[in-house]
This record gives C-alpha cells, structure tokens and sequence, in this order.
C-alpha cells in the first residue's frame, strides 16, 4: 500500500483517481475546493478554495503533517495534481483577473503545490501532472488555458532535472468526458476518454515507473 497525496479531488478526474487507488489500497489525502466531492475511502480531507494561494496551502501543509505524526510517520509516494479551469475568450476580450484564474489553476497551483508539499515527501516519489496535449490547443480563445498546459510540461521537465531521484510525469490526456465541456462553446468530440480511464492509465503508470509524457488518445 502506497500514500497519495491527491490535489484536485473534486475535480472529475481526481474523483476518479482516488477511487483507482483507494481500490488497490492505497492511502488517499484529498485536497480541493468542494469536499462534497470527494470519493469515498479517502482517509485525510483539507478544503482550500484556491491551491495558488501560498498561505492557504501551507495551512494544508500543517494540517497533513499533523496527520502523519498521529499515524506514526508517513511520507508521500505519488502525488497527482488534478486541478484544472478553463475559458474561452479571445485575447483582446480577456480580462487579466480571468488569464490569471487559468494560469492559477493550471500552472502555479501546480508549482505552489509541489513547494509546499516537497518537505513531506518519499526519497523517490512519483510526482503527476494532469495536462492536455498542448500542440493541440493553439486555437482562438485558448491563450490562456494553452499557455498554461504547454508551460506545465516545461515545469515538470525542470522539476525532474532538479531532483533526480523523482519521477515526475505529465499526463495528457486528449479529450476527456467531464464538466469543462460545459464552460467552452466546442462540442465534445465523438470519440473521448472517461475519467476512470485516464485514473487506471496513472495507476499503471505509477507500477511502471514511466516518467516524461504519458499521452491518452482515445480510440
């Protein structure tokens, strides 16, 4: 059994995830904005309602390591950052407080998390990151959300050359069938992944210590 550290949790793909591992018996500490979402079988819960606010997490951070020393000790093996926002919007359109939200979400959420967290986690932990396949999202009204993915990936590659010892992982999926259809005006694909999918192909990534890219086209 493993420890998973879960950002994201409320969001339909880390509902997933920690359904994949809590099934093979993992231990899930769940963070996210709406508790009410979270899966079942999550073992430590911390609601923050924004995962770039530095201030916020460390208060994660507090509560989480107060949760290991009452078990005993424990560290971090994987951690999967979920958290995801999107829009759609011209850039002459956009306002800065919505780039901001996205770019949040997407990427300094992601940055602020593996700050924060770093202190509690395994020698060589498996760190992953929900992304998208970027190339494919230089479209009109994406800036924001396609920046944000493509500076993801860069993120995680400079955080894998910095600690030689983690595995870090983008995953990017392609489309897969949750809410963020209903926040853009494209019609979801006729072809796309479901959560519980993209959750076993991390699961399975994790056994198979794959690092770099993982990318889910769906068939």
């Amino acid at each position: 059994m493993g420890h998973l550290l879960l950002i994201g949790a409320d969001s339909s793909i880390g509902q997933s995830v920690a359904k994949a591992f809590s099934e093979d018996e993992w231990e899930v500490w769940a963070i996210g904005r709406h508790a009410e979402r979270f899966a079942e079988g999550v073992q430590w819960a911390h609601t923050v309602s924004d995962v770039a606010d530095f201030a916020q997490m460390t208060q994660a951070v507090q509560s989480l390591e107060a949760h290991l020393q009452s078990l005993g000790g424990r560290s971090v093996d994987a951690l999967v950052y979920a958290v995801g926002d999107i829009t759609a919007q011209k850039t002459h359109e956009m306002s800065i407080d919505a780039w901001q939200r996205i770019l949040n979400a997407n990427l300094t959420g992601a940055f602020v998390a593996t700050r924060v967290f770093s202190p509690l986690f395994s020698p060589e932990p498996h760190l992953f990151y929900i992304g998208a396949l970027s190339e494919k999202l230089i479209l009109p009204g994406l800036s924001a959300y396609a920046t944000a993915k493509a500076g993801l990936e860069v993120f995680a590659q400079v955080v894998a050359k910095e600690n030689p010892r983690w595995k870090v992982t983008v995953v990017r999926p392609g489309a897969v069938a949750t809410r963020f259809w209903e926040r853009v005006p494209f019609r979801m694909p006729p072809k796309t992944l479901q959560p519980d999918e993209v959750a076993l192909r991390i699961l399975e990534a994790y056994y198979n210590e794959q690092k770099g890219t993982l990318d889910l086209i769906p068939e």
